[in-house]
């Protein structure tokens, strides 16, 4: 199980390659971003909904309220550094990497990766699925880190960030793997819970705000919609 998680794992890895290259060659415009943001957002979304909770809700509401508990108190933990780390920088006149914004990335890739592990340890179609989420997630999650580079960055640099993070991604696979292989259902549910908070805190505030910050159109927001309707369909496919 774990040589075929890791191997799975590598398309995400070269997911955030890909949005570092592109960013790198030409950036998408502010529409066409809001747009595919929209959708990666829905197809995180739909991942949360359909293969992380079910499995919760068929244990003790406890369970469920617990692991979404954890998920809100890290997720919004991280955040919260991510800003302290941001304003000190400003209030220096540091300029070059967004640390904070790419040590809330790097974390939340590692989450994403031991939720992977608990979810190829509940079904490999349930770790399948996850990974073709987990892929759209971070072309475009990648893509807008790379965009918020400055220009005094080396292009090098623009081009390997999104990997480099997403790397953290492989380990959290491997911890994920080895620690909830033989966890009981209720503590795998519980995981699964706390990553269902996970993916639809990166959905709404983190994808989704950043697309109406950059002026979202009708037709954009539709995108959120066409992608949960496109894992939905997946899901139905796969499974």
């Amino acid at each position: 199980m774990l040589t075929a998680a890791l191997a799975l794992t590598t398309i995400p890895v070269l997911a955030a390659l890909v949005s570092g290259v592109v960013a790198v060659i030409r950036r998408p415009g502010v529409r066409l971003t809001s747009a595919l943001q929209h959708f990666a957002a829905g197809v995180v979304f739909s991942a949360a909904a359909i293969e992380l909770l079910p499995p919760v809700l068929e244990r003790s509401p406890l369970v469920a309220v617990s692991g979404f508990a954890a998920g809100v108190v890290v997720m919004f933990g991280f955040r919260k550094l991510g800003d302290v780390i941001s304003a000190r920088r400003e209030a220096r006149g540091a300029v070059g990497l967004p640390v904070g914004l790419a040590v809330a990335t790097g974390i939340d890739f590692h989450i994403d990766g031991v939720i992977l592990g608990a979810g190829f340890a509940a079904s490999s179609s349930v770790g399948v699925l996850l990974t073709v989420a987990l892929a759209v997630e971070y072309l475009f999650v990648g893509l807008s880190l790379s965009a918020t580079l400055p220009a005094s960055v080396p292009r090098r640099v623009v081009a390997l960030a999104p990997a480099a993070l997403a790397l953290l991604t492989v380990a959290g696979t491997a911890v994920g793997v080895l620690l909830l292989g033989d966890a009981s259902p209720v503590v795998l549910s519980g995981v699964l819970a706390f990553g269902a908070v996970a993916f639809m805190y990166l959905a709404t505030e983190e994808l989704l705000v950043e697309a109406h910050e950059r002026g979202e159109t009708s037709l954009g927001s539709v995108g959120f919609f066409v992608g949960f309707l496109v894992y939905l369909v997946l899901g139905e496919l796969v499974g």
